[in-house]
């Protein structure tokens, strides 16, 4: 079974527009309060895990849009290979950056999980007040079952 699209429509717009906004406003907002709590290099460090959470969410937006306009039967199974492959890039990119000298693991993990929180939240919002197709089959008179008994008025 396949979706139709609208047209002029793409699925997840509001969704990528509102976690995008928030996204990039939480980013900044997390940086500065490393900075004011702890050193450039915490600093640095709450950038790195707010912005690798900002890019790998929001290519996973664009993937579960990809996911939703296949195959409705293969909804669940790209949806958990988006999912897993989120969780892969963040690790991938913690254990990259893990033995440079300025980054400090605590404030990536804490700007990482405050950024997931974020995006999640203006994710839900999004959706929220995004457009949805609504597909309804309203049963016609012709289709609707006869009483072949003849009713009497009061």
């Amino acid at each position: 079974m396949r979706r139709e699209p609208l047209i002029g429509w793409k699925a997840g717009s509001s969704i990528l527009r509102s976690a995008l906004v928030a996204g990039l406003i939480s980013a900044l907002v997390i940086t500065t309060i490393a900075w004011a709590l702890g050193t450039e290099n915490t600093a640095l460090s709450a950038l790195a895990g707010a912005g690798t959470v900002l890019v790998v969410l929001t290519l996973g937006i664009l993937g579960i849009s990809a996911v939703v306009a296949g195959d409705a039967n293969l909804s669940m199974a790209g949806a958990a290979i988006v999912y897993i492959g989120q969780i892969i890039l963040i690790v991938a990119v913690l254990l990259a950056l893990r033995d440079r000298a300025w980054m400090d693991g605590r404030a990536f993990a804490l700007a990482a999980i405050a950024q997931v929180i974020v995006m999640q939240v203006a994710q839900v919002l999004g959706y929220n007040r995004g457009r949805h197709a609504l597909a309804t089959s309203l049963p016609s008179e012709a289709s609707a079952p006869t009483d072949p008994t003849p009713r009497e008025g009061p």
